[in-house]
């Protein structure tokens, strides 16, 4: 597979622009060849929008992803990317969106584990995500979702094979999160691209740093703190040369129970 990532700085609050930039990146991702262009958290926005998502906020079929889809067809490339959801039962979810190169909707990802102020504006998800493309088997998971090593380990149980994680994480926090991409990768033997933004809101300073890592953790790709795109064509055999030597996920044993030893009275 041949993964384009756009490492983006989004107008706040300007969605019809930030989608007339996309427009661009498709025509780059067509031009490249690239079957499937991936964008940040919350990418068309902005990040922090929490007060304006009265207005911002869409349904699946409104127009950020409808316009997103025309372009997913007109491109013929398969788009994922942040979209700040309003359910029909009016809660806010911070999703994201998988389009295949038809523009029909496969799948929708809601972030479990929220960060900050979204535990007050969002609802956490409940389901994990896997889904079954003719070029590998992908899950997802966005931002905060990274830090949690059990996360991964689902998809990758799951069948994932490449793991995408749209994110807007923050100054000082660009070398935890290459480091934690790396260990999902290397722990899960799969592949885990995190598709970070750039840019500045506020006092929030965006890290950049997007990064796509393989089977047993070596970076394949990486950007700085500047906006830009990268592509990075993705061998899912190596999968199966890294599980060779060791297969993490066939030797695991899960345990049934904990025995506690209190030794303070010893």
């Amino acid at each position: 597979m041949r993964l384009m990532i756009a490492q983006t700085d989004p107008l706040w609050a300007e969605p019809t622009f930030n989608l007339a930039v996309l427009e661009s990146l498709c025509r780059l991702a067509a031009e490249a060849k690239v079957d499937l262009l991936a964008l940040p958290e919350l990418a068309f926005t902005g990040y922090n929008i929490f007060e304006r998502l009265d207005d911002l906020a869409e349904a699946i079929d409104g127009p950020i992803v409808t316009e997103a889809a025309k372009l997913a067809d007109k491109y013929n490339v398969h788009l994922l990317f942040g979209l700040a959801e309003q359910g029909a039962n009016g809660e806010f979810s911070n999703a994201a969106v998988l389009l295949d190169d038809n523009g029909q909707h496969l799948a929708t990802y809601h972030k479990r584990h929220l960060w900050d102020r979204e535990n007050d504006f969002f609802a956490a998800g409940k389901q994990s995500c896997v889904v079954d493309t003719r070029f590998g088997k992908l899950g997802l998971m966005i931002c905060y979702d990274n830090e949690f090593p059990e996360v991964a380990r689902e998809l990758a149980q799951a069948g994932a094979q490449i793991i995408l994680s749209p994110t807007a994480n923050m100054l000082p926090n660009a070398e935890r999160q290459v480091l934690q991409i790396r260990a999902r990768a290397m722990d899960n033997q799969c592949f885990v691209a995190c598709i970070n933004r750039s840019g500045v809101e506020e006092t929030l300073h965006f890290c950049g740093n997007s990064i796509v890592a393989g089977p047993d953790g070596e970076v394949l790709g990486r950007l700085g703190l500047a906006a830009g795109t990268m592509i990075v064509d993705i061998d899912l055999a190596c999968i199966d040369e890294s599980r060779t030597h060791q297969n993490y996920l066939k030797d695991l044993r899960v345990l049934k129970g904990t025995h506690v030893v209190n030794g303070a009275d010893s």
